[in-house]
């Protein structure tokens, strides 16, 4: 008996610990959801979403205050999407679909609905436009499709035509080239040669080797620029104006850091899931003199209710001194915005706060924080290694001595600022990068320079070039 009831505590302690793990490393809309489910199959807990004023820190802050402060700060906020929203990057030149909320097959199939085809063609197009993917292209091989609608590939692609006559055009490309190739419909002289580029060279295009293109082509650079200016106004992912009719995620912050009256002050977001509380009645009926099965089941319920309020207390506990020791390493970001990252790690981070790596890992996983410069990954502020640095070397170009270090994304933004400030006719090489980066305290190696360029999505000196045209095509 002693060593069963040993592995029954034993399995609930682990049980209990495991629940704390999850619960901390939850973020505000899984947590939201964690809580409402609880709700729900837990009898004895109350589900209040409506808060009453409350402390937010010592000082304390109501309700209506941190609505308040959220709206302006998230009012200054998109400066900042761009961190962790890489992707809108090439497909942002172009306007988004009318009609945003509508999926892409939705938008297809109305415009079907309206054309003078046959069911067995109808199905046909049906089954095409279910097995395009959100950028509008055909995932599945033709000949594949075709056997699995009993068709012969004739008829599958006489109707992979049709499909590219919809809007928006490119729909129903099997790849980026055929994409870009239906959506040349002129007869001009430049969309013949856009034509041809897309045809043979659209690697070179991509790497902006424009001289190689015209000779070989046999033509001027300004025929070449032309054609190119052309290729870019078309759309390389024609259903991105739409929505994917998947769940979409929504990035809410986990904690917010305001300056009020000359000091930061850290609030944390707990507005956004539900508050929860013991229903009296079951408190009432568990301190009853009952000791029977109905009893013992309620007694269980309450625990484990007030253990999932002890958790999420402890979670919020944990996120605020976390934020607290990043607001003090990183007090230069906060007074002056992105470029001002020092160093810091969650190593360093557990040791002063006597946690383990694991529990601030654990903690900065899927958290955000809002601040007047933008909404923020907690990963943001750590680095993934340090690099060092060191002051500019004197007139006499004497070597100095390291000086501290600072953080990958400090570099990553003084990239940014020499790429901007160049000359595009004659962009740096990752050599010159390197050296003005020394030049501005950063001693880094051309080939980390690369490295980092290509993390924040900038191309390469011959990537970046723009070519001065002399006459139009």
């Amino acid at each position: 008996m002693e060593l069963r009831q040993e592995q029954k505590l034993k399995q609930t302690l682990s049980q209990n610990m495991l629940q704390s793990t999850e619960i901390l490393q939850m973020g505000q809309l899984e947590l939201k959801e964690y809580l409402e489910d609880l709700a729900l199959e837990n009898p004895v807990v109350d589900m209040d979403e409506m808060r009453s004023e409350k402390s937010s820190d010592d000082k304390g802050e109501s309700n209506e205050d941190f609505i308040r402060r959220l709206e302006e700060l998230q009012s200054v906020d998109a400066q900042n999407r761009q961190y962790y929203q890489d992707e809108q990057d090439e497909a942002s030149r172009f306007e988004p679909a009318e009609r945003p909320g509508m999926d892409l097959r939705d938008a297809l199939m109305e415009q079907i609905l309206f054309m003078k085809i046959s069911k067995e063609e109808f199905r046909i197009l049906e089954y095409m436009i279910l097995n395009l993917d959100d950028n509008g292209y055909l995932t599945e091989d033709l000949p594949l499709l075709c056997k699995e609608l009993k068709i012969s590939e004739e008829d599958g692609e006489r109707m992979l035509k049709v499909l590219w006559k919809l809007e928006p055009k490119g729909t129903g490309a099997r790849n980026l080239r055929e994409c870009l190739l239906i959506q040349l419909e002129g007869g001009s002289e430049v969309d013949e040669l856009a034509r041809r580029i897309i045809e043979d060279y659209l690697e070179e295009l991509g790497r902006n080797r424009m001289e190689i293109i015209a000779r070989k082509l046999k033509c001027s650079m300004d025929q070449v620029l032309t054609a190119s200016d052309r290729i870019r106004m078309l759309n390389p992912r024609p259903g991105s104006g739409f929505g994917s009719g998947k769940y979409q995620k929504y990035l809410v912050p986990d904690v917010l850091v305001v300056k009020t009256e000359g000091r930061f002050q850290i609030i944390i977001n707990d507005e956004t899931y539900p508050q929860l509380s013991i229903n009296p009645y079951y408190l009432t009926l568990m301190k009853g003199e009952d000791s029977g099965e109905a009893a013992g089941y309620i007694k269980n319920k309450v625990k484990q209710a007030e253990w999932v309020c002890h958790c999420v207390e402890q979670r919020n506990r944990t996120l605020y001194l976390l934020v607290q020791e990043i607001l003090k390493a990183q007090i230069a970001f906060f007074e002056g915005g992105r470029g001002k990252l020092t160093a810091l790690t969650q190593r360093s981070v557990a040791e002063k706060l006597g946690m383990n790596e694991s529990t601030i890992s654990r903690a900065v996983r899927e958290k955000y924080l809002q601040c007047q410069w933008g909404l923020f990954p907690l990963q943001f502020f750590f680095s993934r290694g340090s690099i060092q640095t060191c002051p500019a070397a004197d007139a006499k170009n004497t070597p100095s001595e390291k000086a501290g270090s600072a953080g990958a994304e400090a570099v990553k933004e003084q990239i940014r600022i020499l790429v901007a400030g160049e000359d595009k006719k004659k962009p740096y090489s990752d050599r010159i990068l390197a050296e003005k980066l020394g030049e501005a305290g950063f001693s880094i190696s051309r080939r980390t320079v690369a490295k980092y360029r290509e993390a924040i999505g900038i191309a390469d000196a011959s990537g970046r070039k723009v070519f001065e045209r002399k006459n139009t095509l």
